[in-house]
């Protein structure tokens, strides 16, 4: 697209932004509306006021005290006007505010993925932001000078068509100028909003790791890039300032000497008897709403390209598609099959999809569509058992948990959760099956008991108090000066690791669903962190069907079925013993962990 060029489509969809907004636009008119009419009665007023005062007629001087009398009376609906019009603004940044959010919660995690946080931010606060400079100022600067000129131009020709013809010709002369010094405004409106993203997402990128930055030589070099885009956003900035300077001092030029040229002539046709001298004054105070549509017009050029490129940004996020309620299944049909008992734990007679707890059939995933990350992937956990995914890094562990998430849609293969199809749940529906405990649980900056009833929100304190205990993080929590009150910071920064993850365990408790996913849930911790939180998982473990992916053995060796994954595939499956009787890749892992003097974490 020309980011140079302003069509009509574009000016439609940047509208569009604007839901339920008739009232603003009703008033948007009436302001400028209400000073072109105060400003014809004005005009109105001289005109009878001077004539009647010259040929001493009364009843012409009684109808100019009546036009004082409309003068007062449309100066004050004025600040009525004013009040509806600010409140209308409030109520559409509102509403767009809940729309962007809204829509940018409801995109695909690929989006955020290929998406600085930082470009988000600056879409949803400092772009939505500045729509409401456009929705009080930037819209105004835009139509007043059209409707007050457009009126101006119209009652001139009214009064004396001549006069009015010239200032129509000096007029055009006038716009077409500055049109075309206002051209590249919309470009470089475009290019501002594109660094000063980018000095966002460096400013992010610096305050995320201070810690790193501060410890190596990278600081020089992350600072350098911060410092050079700000650079070139405030030279870019600096060329448009100038180039809106320039448009400014030909259109105040171009408005004086129209004011000039019809002073004059209106002043000789006066003296040569052409029009009577009221009139010429008159003309002359609405030529004041000439010169200030001539002086405005390329800088309200200016405005919309500068409220178009806003619309454009947060369009960037509104256009994108969102997830389906539903995950697709791709045409893909389950096909039913049995599986044996070393599949659903020890024991265990065969059972069916519908028996399992999570049944994943024949699964292959790409993030790309290009190198599969999952390649006909089997895994069968029975209703209440335990499975375990060990394997290297980058074997597809986590991208199962993910799927298994909703967060991705299937390339092919199918899903089963508690005997159901994933396609027959809406993601709500989903999710609210499942307990979630990641290696970093992410904590919100509120209180230790919000965080907890975060899982369930109409938990009550006391159901909040259990699931701490149950996880092992009530008495940590009491040694607080403010107990469960204790605000966590941001990221759950004031607590320790141990701390952030007995806290996500007793999130995972008051959820209280009958699926439990563990992804690295230990990894990070010391030996004494990872007791405490062992102890919490295999409280939440019981009767739950769980998933657990991990490198510690202590966290996988009672495992019912322990599935070693490479390569995106399954390569060995068993419970512990079994698979280091096999002395493959999972006993080679065991052996590694131990050789390295780690026991127990490979």
């Amino acid at each position: 697209m020309n980011q140079e060029k302003i069509t009509a489509a574009g000016l439609k969809k940047y509208l569009s932004l604007f839901e339920k907004s008739g009232v603003y636009w009703l008033c948007l008119l009436m302001l400028p509306g209400t000073d072109v009419f105060v400003s014809m009665v004005k005009a109105l007023f001289y005109q009878n006021t001077i004539n009647a005062l010259m040929a001493s007629d009364s009843e012409l001087f009684l109808r100019s005290l009546w036009m004082a009398g409309v003068f007062l009376g449309a100066s004050m609906s004025r600040c009525l006007i004013t009040y509806i019009y600010m409140y209308q603004i409030r109520r559409i940044m509102q509403r767009l505010r809940l729309r962007v959010m809204t829509h940018l919660h409801r995109l695909p995690m690929p989006y955020f993925e290929g998406h600085h946080t930082a470009d988000s931010i600056q879409k949803l606060c400092f772009n939505v932001e500045n729509i409401k400079n456009s929705l009080a100022n930037g819209h105004q600067r835009i139509i007043s000078p059209l409707l007050m000129g457009g009126a101006a131009v119209t009652i001139i020709l009214w009064l004396d068509l001549r006069i009015g013809l010239m200032v129509i010709v000096l007029s055009v002369v006038s716009v077409r100028v500055g049109l075309v010094l206002s051209r590249p405004l919309r470009g470089m409106a475009v290019r501002i909003q594109e660094l000063l993203a980018v000095c966002t997402e460096n400013l992010t990128d610096i305050l995320a790791g201070l810690d790193i930055v501060k410890m190596f030589p990278g600081a020089r070099v992350m600072m350098g890039k911060y410092s050079k885009t700000n650079a070139d956003a405030a030279a870019c900035t600096m060329k448009r300032i100038r180039r809106m300077s320039d448009i400014h001092a030909v259109e105040w030029v171009s408005g004086f000497l129209c004011n000039v040229v019809i002073l004059v002539i209106g002043v000789f046709m006066s003296h040569m008897g052409l029009v009577d001298f009221g009139t010429v004054v008159a003309i002359l105070s609405l030529q004041d709403m000439v010169s200030f549509f001539l002086g405005n017009i390329g800088s309200a050029w200016g405005t919309l390209a500068d409220a178009l490129v806003l619309g454009d940004r947060i369009f960037q996020v509104l256009d994108q598609p969102v997830c389906s309620e539903h995950l697709s299944t791709h045409g893909t049909q389950w096909q039913q099959i049995s599986y044996t008992a070393g599949d659903m734990g020890a024991g265990e007679r065969l059972a069916s999809e519908e028996e399992c707890g999570i049944a994943i059939k024949n699964v292959s995933f790409s993030y790309d569509g290009l190198d599969k990350v999952l390649d006909g992937v089997n895994i069968a956990v029975g209703r209440g058992k335990t499975a375990a995914l060990v394997g290297e890094s980058g074997g597809g562990k986590s991208t199962v948990v993910k799927l298994l998430l909703g967060f991705y849609e299937l390339d092919s293969g199918s899903i089963r959760l508690l005997g159901k199809p994933l396609a027959g749940y809406t993601l709500e529906e989903l999710r609210s099956n499942i307990a979630y405990v990641p290696q970093d649980a992410y904590l919100f900056s509120i209180s230790i008991k919000e965080n907890i009833r975060y899982g369930r929100l109409g938990a009550s304190d006391e159901e909040v108090f259990r699931a701490a205990r149950r996880a092992y993080a009530h008495d940590f929590i009491m040694e607080f000066p403010n107990g469960y009150d204790t605000l966590v910071g941001e990221r759950g920064e004031s607590l320790s690791g141990g701390q952030r993850q007995r806290i996500a365990l007793a999130r995972a408790f008051i959820k209280d669903a009958p699926i439990l996913l563990l992804d690295e849930a230990t990894s990070a911790l010391d030996l004494e962190s990872e007791q405490l939180v062992q102890k919490g998982i295999e409280a939440l473990m019981g009767g739950r069907t769980t998933l657990i992916v991990a490198h510690r053995l202590s966290t996988i060796e009672k495992a019912d079925t322990i599935y070693v994954m490479a390569g995106g595939r399954v390569c060995e499956k068993g419970r512990h013993t079994e698979l280091m009787e096999q002395k493959g890749m999972y006993r080679r892992l065991v052996d590694l962990s131990n050789g390295k003097g780690k026991k127990g974490n490979f």
